[in-house]
C-alpha cells in the first residue's frame, strides 16, 4: 500500500519545549520532495503553534486543538466544534482557575479535572476531557485528533489508509488508531507504545527525523505485525475469531467451480470496504454485484455504463469502491478490457494511493501467459486473485503471493501446482502430499489456508468461512427464491391502492403479476416500475434492461395481456 501522508504530533514528538527540531524540519522537507504529504496534528491552539513554530508553510496542513481546528495551506480554516460555553468560562474564572481558550478548546492543568467534571455535570454540557500529560482539554466528545485528521485528508483527497501517524502521549491514541500505521516514540506514554504498530527508539525528536527520512524513501507503507485492522475468516461462538491482516499482501483464492471461492473473495472485499478501504473488482462473471449495497460502492457494466479509458480515470478520482461487471462481454473483449484497464487502475493507485485493493476474478484467463505478470504492480501488492485453475498460472504470479486460500478443489493437477509452488521446508512439503484428499473434501462453507501463508503455520489450516453481510449473486439461487428485505417488496397498485399480493422474490413477482388486471399492468409498465425494481433490488441490469423493453412494448391494456408470460420466460430462463 502506498505511503501518502505522515501525520505527526508536535510537542514531545518533533519539538521540545515548543521548539521544532531542525533535523525534523529537514526530514519533512525531504519527504515532501519525495511526494509524501506531511501534516501536524497537535493539541495546541493554532495561534500558539504558529508562535512557537513560525511560518507553517513547511507542512501541508495543520490539525490543531486536538482535532477541533483544521487549517489548510492556504489558510482556510474549518471548525469541527463550537466555541466554548461562556457559562463554563465564567465558572472557571470565578474559581480562580487559569485556563487557555481556543476556537473550540478549553485547556488547563490536569489537577483541576475534578472541578471540570463537576462543572460539566452541573451545567449539563456535552463536553469530554482529554488528558495530555500534565494538561487537559475540554472539547465536544466527538472531537479527537483522528476526527480532525480525517477532515483534513478528505479535503486534500487523500485516504487515512495511506497515512502514518506518529505521537507520544495519551491524546495521540485516536491519531494512531485513525492512521493505517500507528507509530509511538520510545520516550512517550507506555500505553501508546503498547497500542502502536511500531516504536521509534531514541531519546528525542532527532530520532523521529531519522524515521521520517527512512520511511519516506520507500513508496510503500511500513509493514507491521500487530495491525489493528484484520479481516475475519472464521467466527465460532465462544472462540476468538480467526483473523488475518492482508495489507501489503497479495492473496490467491483457488477452488473449483461453485466451490465458494468467489463468496470468500467477496467476504474479504466486503470487510475491507466496511473498514473504509477502496476496492476495484474486475468481475468477468457478474459474481460481485451485491457489493453495491455497501457504502460508497457502485457496480458498473453488466450491459450498461462500463467505463473505458478516460471515463475510468475520472471515476478513479472519486475514491469509490467499484465492481466492473464484464459478464456481458465476449471472452476476447473481457481480455482486452482487463489488459488495458488493470494497469490503468494500478497506475492511479501508485499516484494517489487508492484503490487499496484490486480484485481480479478468473485471473488465469488474464495472467496465464507470458505477458500476464506485467499486469501486476509487484511493488505495491494489494491484489486478490481468484481462479478455478491455478495450474494455468505462471510461476511468476505465485512468487508474488503471500496468502493462499483454497475452497473445494478436486482437480489433482491444480493441487499439484499448489504443492510445487510451496516456499517452505521439507516437512511442509511432505505434509502437502495429503492435500488431494483434504482439499477435495472441503464443504461448500469451508476453505483452507495453505503455506506460505504465515497464519497457516506451515500446514493446511481448515476453517469455516465467516458469514457475509451482503449476499453472493451466484448463490442466491439465482435470485429466484430469495426474498428482498421487508418493506422492499414489489406492490401492484391501482389508484394508490394495493392490488393482489406483494412480491418479495422474482418467483413471487411472476405469480403476483398473473393475478393482476391488464390495466394495472399497463400502468406499471408505462412507469417502468418492474424493471426499476429488478435493477435496484437485484443489481441485475441485464434482466432489467430486457424487462424495460418488454414494458415499452406492453404499455396498454390490450398489449399487457402477453406481458406476464414474457416476463416469466425472461426471469425463469436466467434464474429458475
Amino acid at each position: 500500500m502506498l505511503l501518502r501522508v505522515i501525520a505527526t504530533d508536535y510537542d514531545g514528538t518533533i519539538a521540545r519545549h515548543g521548539t521544532l527540531s531542525p533535523a525534523v524540519r529537514a526530514a519533512i522537507r525531504k519527504a515532501r520532495e519525495r511526494g509524501v504529504l506531511v501534516v501536524i496534528v497537535t493539541g495546541r491552539i493554532f495561534s500558539e503553534l504558529r508562535h512557537v513554530a513560525g511560518c507553517l508553510d513547511f507542512v501541508d496542513g495543520v490539525v490543531a486543538e486536538n482535532g477541533a481546528v483544521v487549517v489548510l495551506p492556504n489558510g482556510h480554516t474549518t471548525l469541527l466544534g463550537r466555541a466554548p460555553p461562556l457559562a463554563l468560562l465564567s465558572k472557571l474564572t470565578e474559581r480562580g482557575i487559569e485556563f487557555k481558550v481556543g476556537r473550540c478548546v478549553v485547556e488547563m492543568d490536569a489537577e483541576f479535572a475534578s472541578v471540570a467534571i463537576s462543572l460539566i455535570r452541573k451545567l449539563e454540557l456535552p463536553l469530554a476531557i482529554t488528558f495530555n500529560r500534565g494538561r487537559m482539554m475540554l472539547l465536544p466528545a466527538s472531537i479527537s485528533k483522528g476526527a480532525g485528521l480525517r477532515e483534513l485528508l478528505d479535503t486534500l483527497g487523500v485516504s487515512v489508509h495511506n497515512a502514518v501517524g506518529i505521537g507520544d502521549a495519551e491524546n495521540d491514541h485516536e491519531l494512531l488508531n485513525c492512521c493505517e500505521h500507528g507509530v509511538a516514540v520510545s520516550w512517550g506514554s507506555q500505553r501508546l507504545k503498547d497500542a502502536a504498530g511500531y516504536v521509534i527508539e531514541g531519546d528525542g525528536p532527532d530520532a523521529v527525523a531519522e524515521y521520517i527520512d527512512r520511511i519516506s524513501a520507500d513508496i510503500r507503507l511500513p509493514l507491521e505485525t500487530n495491525t489493528h485492522r484484520k479481516l475475519v475468516l472464521e467466527e465460532i461462538e465462544g472462540q476468538l475469531p480467526f483473523e488475518i491482516p492482508i495489507r501489503g499482501r497479495n492473496v490467491l483464492i483457488a477452488g473449483g467451480t461453485k466451490s465458494g471461492k468467489s463468496w470468500l473473495a467477496g467476504l474479504l472485499a466486503e470487510q475491507q470496504i466496511l473498514h473504509g478501504y477502496t476496492v476495484y473488482a474486475f468481475d468477468p462473471e457478474g459474481d460481485y454485484g451485491s457489493l453495491a449495497s455497501l457504502p460508497n460502492t457502485v457496480v458498473l457494466g453488466g450491459g450498461r455504463m462500463l467505463p473505458h479509458g478516460e471515463d475510468l480515470r475520472m471515476l478513479l478520482q472519486q475514491g469509490l469502491s467499484v465492481v466492473l461487471n464484464l459478464s456481458h462481454l465476449s471472452h476476447d473483449d473481457k481480455s482486452e478490457y482487463v489488459q488495458r484497464h488493470l494497469p490503468l487502475v494500478a497506475e492511479h493507485r501508485r499516484a494517489r494511493g487508492f484503490p487499496h485493493r484490486i480484485l481480479l476474478d478468473e485471473c488465469h484467463y488474464f495472467l496465464g501467459h507470458s505477458q500476464g505478470k506485467h499486469l501486476l504492480d509487484s511493488q505495491l501488492d494489494g491484489y486478490t486473485l481468484v481462479t478455478y485453475r491455478p495450474a494455468l498460472l505462471p510461476a511468476s504470479v505465485f512468487k508474488l503471493v503471500e496468502v493462499v486460500a483454497v475452497t473445494k478443489l478436486t482437480e489433482p493437477s491444480d493441487v499439484d501446482v499448489l504443492r510445487q509452488q510451496l516456499r517452505g521446508n521439507e516437512d511442509m512439503y511432505r505434509e502437502s502430499r495429503t492435500w488431494h484428499e483434504q482439499l477435495a473434501n472441503l464443504g461448500i462453507k469451508e476453505a483452507a489456508l495453505l503455506p506460505p501463508t504465515v497464519e497457516a503455520e506451515g500446514k493446511l489450516r481448515r476453517f469455516t468461512v465467516a458469514p457475509r453481510l451482503t449476499s453472493h449473486v451466484r448463490h442466491r439461487t439465482k435470485y429466484f427464491n430469495i426474498a428482498v428485505a421487508s418493506g422492499r417488496e414489489f406492490v401492484f397498485t391501482s389508484g394508490g391502492r394495493a392490488i393482489g399480493k406483494s412480491a418479495a422474490t422474482l418467483k413471487e413477482l411472476v405469480t403476483a403479476a398473473k393475478s393482476v388486471p391488464a390495466a394495472v399492468l399497463a400502468n406499471h409498465n408505462q412507469r417502468h416500475d418492474i424493471s426499476n425494481w429488478i435493477a435496484v433490488m437485484f443489481c441485475d441490469h441485464e434482466v432489467a434492461s430486457i424487462v424495460h423493453k418488454l414494458e415499452l412494448a406492453h404499455h396498454t391494456p390490450q398489449t399487457a395481456t402477453d406481458f406476464v408470460d414474457k416476463l416469466a420466460a425472461v426471469i425463469e430462463s436466467k434464474y429458475a
